[in-house]
């Protein structure tokens, strides 16, 4: 480098590494924290080039002027350092707030005081060239400002790393490494700027935080340009975690070891009636009126607002710190009071249409026989009709009846069988029941693992409905293996020659839900959609003019001979049960 002094070249040098940096993050201006990091760059860059400058300077009044400089640089790299992690963390709502404009008064006030020091030295006094190395540094005596400005500036840049770390031990390993670097940029500056403002060291009229902007700017550059730290930002996790929680609609209250509530979200507040403000601090019993156990991961507490009976279901979640010791419990509540109720009312009709009403039907059917083989032709026509509209009826309890038994006995564990015996049984049954005939063109070996009593409904009921609705002389329903698909799912199909489906009722089951003008004729295809759902499977239909075609997609394909798309052993030889 010549006759240049060592300091001076290597503070000019971290200035033209920010001015790079700068340089190059520009394009990032508008996100999280990019904007406030920018100006602490350019805070920074004044730092590094006035006081690299300044060691070229020995006429003291111009290095009094670049003396100047230099502090101003030094007081404003610490706000927007801080403004930048607390804008990158999600935190940035604090910046608004007039506590963070109170901080902003410190720097400026410390510009004012040092651009008008020679009038009262308040920041520092018997200012004077004291060369080291060839280079103009200078000695003077700092004031208490002098050590108020720079030890708030340092609180300010660790306030600032803080955040950036609390990143890293809270957002995992997407932000973990670029932020970590980031935080660790601002040791050796920092380091350096303390030890020049106490005078420690041999050479102390020397500042050297300058030229450890270096491994400052290395560090920058390896987690914004390598790692590309903007890219990512945990303020979009950060709120998205804020805004589950105060958007969620069922209320929430966080307390801590001794029940005491430490934060509610808006739910919570609206259900008690409660203040987040007023309310913090306070025993959970107390400001909710509720006894609950933290212990229990779920239970049912009963609540009187107003007159008002209300039940609601509570959840709990253990809350654990790094250590994983436990620091308390979330409470997660949900009123059930409507559902409760309207599961009551269900039983209650339930248990009228099951035993009551059926029980009267019944000994209603034996009296219209009986009444109708005692009538006349015309009497005895219209006794059979209302016969039949019972028979229909207590059909349809009978499909509900059976359903509610498949759904109940899904608790146990499934066992494999094969589908071609199920089907025999299905056909064997409805054959000897109605006109029709069943064919079943299924591979003997082909196996699932399902509910059986769920299947053999599903089945049932769509093959029966194949016959029964079907105004051909010989009605037919041939049950068919179609293919294994990808996933493992058996795909099998239920034909017949009727005159298909009508499209509104296609249209109530694939909407889920009957209106008061479109609805389904029956219960039949409702309880077949019920079962093939609750298998894990999935139903649709396809109609034509010659009949209708439901394909039922079913999880559980346990047979090990058959491969995907390969034609199965069997297929294409159906059996005629009648034929």
């Amino acid at each position: 480098m010549g006759g240049i002094p060592w300091p001076a070249a290597g503070s000019i040098l971290s200035g033209i590494g920010t001015l790079l940096l700068l340089w190059y993050l520009r394009r990032h201006r508008g996100k999280p924290g990019a904007t406030w990091f920018l100006l602490a760059l350019v805070a920074q860059a004044l730092w590094c080039f006035s006081y690299g400058v300044s060691l070229f300077v020995f006429e003291p009044t111009l290095r009094w002027a670049f003396e100047v400089l230099t502090w101003i640089g030094i007081v404003w790299t610490g706000v927007p350092f801080l403004a930048f992690g607390l804008e990158y963390t999600g935190r940035g709502s604090l910046i608004r707030t007039p506590w963070f404009g109170a901080l902003v008064l410190v720097p400026a006030i410390t510009t004012v005081l040092v651009a008008t020091n020679p009038l009262h030295e308040i920041v520092w006094s018997d200012f004077r060239i004291d060369p080291v190395f060839g280079a103009a540094t200078v000695s003077y005596d700092p004031n208490a400002w002098a050590f108020f400005a720079i030890m708030i500036g340092t609180v300010f840049a660790a306030a600032g790393t803080l955040l950036l770390f609390d990143t890293v031990i809270s957002y995992g390993p997407l932000y973990r490494t670029e932020a970590l670097a980031v935080g660790l940029s601002t040791l050796p500056p920092g380091i350096a700027l303390l030890t020049w403002l106490f005078g420690i060291g041999p050479v102390p009229q020397l500042n050297l935080s300058a030229i450890l902007f270096l491994p400052h700017i290395a560090l920058d550059a390896y987690a914004f340009v390598g790692g590309g730290m903007f890219t990512y930002s945990p303020s979009v996790r950060r709120r998205a975690d804020q805004s589950a929680v105060e958007a969620l609609e069922s209320p929430l209250l966080a307390v801590d070891t001794d029940e005491r509530i430490v934060d509610c979200n808006p739910a919570a507040e609206s259900l008690f009636d409660l203040e987040a403000p007023d309310v913090l601090g306070a025993s959970l019993e107390r400001a909710t009126g509720l006894t609950i156990d933290g212990g229990a991961d779920t239970q049912v507490v009963t609540d009187t607002d107003r007159g008002e009976r209300r039940e609601l279901a509570v959840s709990t979640s253990t809350l654990r710190d790094g250590s994983d010791r436990v620091v308390g419990h979330t409470v997660l509540l949900q009123d059930i009071t409507d559902q409760r109720r309207r599961e009551q009312r269900l039983e209650i009709l339930n248990r009228v249409l099951r035993h009551n009403l059926r029980n009267d039907l019944t000994a209603v059917r034996g009296y219209v026989g009986i009444a109708a083989d005692h009538a006349d032709d015309d009497l005895a026509t219209m006794l059979e009709s209302v016969h039949d509209d019972i028979d229909g009826v207590l059909e349809t309890s009978e499909k509900a009846r059976n359903f509610e038994r498949a759904i109940e006995s899904t608790e146990g564990s499934p066992s494999a069988f094969t589908a071609r015996d199920a089907f025999d049984d299905i056909a064997a049954d409805l054959e000897a029941e109605t006109d029709g005939r069943i064919a079943i063109d299924v591979p003997d070996d082909l196996a699932v693992c399902v509910d059986r009593e769920l299947f053999d409904l599903a089945f049932e009921n769509l093959a029966e409905n194949g016959l029964v609705h079907n105004d051909a002389d010989e009605p037919r329903v041939t049950i068919s293996f179609e293919h294994i698909e990808s996933d493992r799912r058996v795909v099998f199909a239920v034909r017949d020659d009727g005159p298909g489906i009508p499209d509104h009722e296609l249209a109530v089951l694939e909407r889920g839900e009957e209106t008061a003008l479109e609805h389904g004729s029956g219960l039949g295809l409702w309880v077949a959609s019920w079962c093939v759902t609750a298998l894990g499977g999935e139903l649709a239909f396809e109609t034509a003019a010659n009949g209708t075609t439901a394909i039922v997609r079913v999880p559980g394909v346990v047979e090990p001979s058959m491969t995907v798309g390969n034609e199965p052993s069997g297929a294409g030889q159906a059996t005629d049960r009648l034929s």
